[in-house]
């Protein structure tokens, strides 16, 4: 094919073609509102690739050396431009490809988000059941410790009732056991009162005698045949010495003029010659006799360590040692030297070549001051340091 046959061809080609849209044109415009994205995205196919062979004819003829034929500019002149299609621009289907990816997105975020809530309510109802179990658990668990608490209670109740019971009796039998026991106190104490003053009125230690009436055995009388048991027959030989040293002028009873102490209308005292507060003689056997009540009688050696030293028989200076000497029977002296030496042996006192008698505190068990239950003499027969 020659080249004038070729350029013929490809005119009436395009001479065709524009007739073909010509009158493809009104019948287009007539259906546009009626084209679907899918006609108009072959539509826009179709006239890329008419643009695209428009280009490359019009490539093809600058290249050619002939010059072109004016008829068919001329017709490409007077042919009219394509008219323009009614189409969506494509930014709009990006946007509409965009949203309703979103929006797909949102619908499985949704149905996600849904499917996790409904897995949390399942593992929160199972977390409540369990929950509720052990709180059910935890709940029947207390109770049975308060039952068991309460069953604990009402038993240490009963416990403590007995218990109080049981004090209470153990305290009324201390009670009858102290009843007794300071019963047969005062009955020992009494007996061994009357056998000192029965050696006593024996050896006519008198003011011996009258001491351990007067100060200790006379206070016990009441008792006698109504608190504790004496042997009537050594009550009888009692009230025999207490009036014999009545009757030598050792003791005298005068009339109670104190209101208080009605039940004993007469008191027992020394008789004037014979009180120690006033005879110094009297004095040193009374404190004699309180030494021995102390060791002999009671048992307190720390006593009687006590009127030895704080008081004036301690000291020859004092004359008492010599009052005691002179005036008391064998017996008496006797049982003086039997308690020095105990109470030496046992370290409560330490008996010096003078005859001082020196207290040892290291063996006090007490630092209660025992004192005499008269008054001291106070004259000048003897002089002596008193040690308080």
């Amino acid at each position: 094919m020659s080249e004038q046959e070729q350029q013929h061809f490809d005119t009436s080609g395009a001479d065709v073609s524009r007739e073909t849209l010509s009158h493809r044109e009104p019948e287009k415009s007539e259906a546009a509102e009626e084209i679907t994205p899918e006609q108009q995205m072959l539509y826009d196919i179709i006239d890329r690739s008419m643009a695209k062979s428009q280009e490359r004819q019009a490539g093809e003829n600058t290249e050619d050396p002939a010059p072109p034929r004016e008829e068919p500019e001329q017709e490409q002149q007077d042919s009219p431009p394509p008219p323009q299609k009614n189409k969506p621009s494509s930014f709009y289907v990006y946007l509409a490809v965009l949203f309703g990816a979103a929006f797909l997105m949102l619908l499985l975020a949704y149905f996600v988000q849904q499917r996790n809530n409904a897995t949390a309510m399942d593992d929160l109802r199972m977390t409540n059941n369990a929950s509720r179990e052990e709180l059910l658990e935890d709940i029947k668990a207390l109770e049975a410790e308060r039952d068991r608490l309460q069953k604990e209670v009402e038993y240490q109740k009963g416990r403590v009732t007995q218990k109080n019971e049981e004090t209470e009796r153990l305290q009324s039998n201390l009670e009858n056991s102290n009843s007794r026991w300071s019963d047969q106190h005062i009955q020992t104490i009494t007996l061994k009162y009357f056998w000192y003053i029965d050696q006593f009125m024996k050896n006519r230690d008198y003011p011996m005698a009258a001491a351990a009436v007067l100060f200790q055995a006379d206070s016990y009388r009441e008792t006698w045949n109504t608190q504790v048991d004496i042997n009537p027959v050594q009550v009888e030989q009692y009230e025999a010495y207490r009036q014999e040293l009545i009757d030598r002028g050792y003791l005298e009873e005068r009339l109670n003029i104190s209101t208080l102490d009605h039940l004993s209308p007469t008191n027992l005292c020394f008789t004037q010659k014979w009180d120690p507060s006033q005879n110094d003689e009297t004095a040193a056997l009374c404190n004699l006799w309180c030494a021995l009540n102390g060791h002999f009688v009671f048992e307190d050696d720390d006593a009687a360590a006590q009127y030895l030293f704080y008081y004036p028989l301690g000291r020859p200076e004092t004359g008492y040692q010599d009052y005691v000497s002179r005036l008391a029977s064998d017996f008496t002296l006797e049982q003086f030297q039997i308690m020095k030496d105990e109470l030496t042996e046992d370290w409560y006192i330490t008996v010096l070549v003078d005859g001082s008698i020196i207290k040892n505190y290291s063996a006090s068990q007490t630092d209660e001051r025992y004192v005499l239950p008269f008054q001291l003499p106070e004259t000048e027969s003897w002089k002596y340091t008193y040690y308080g």
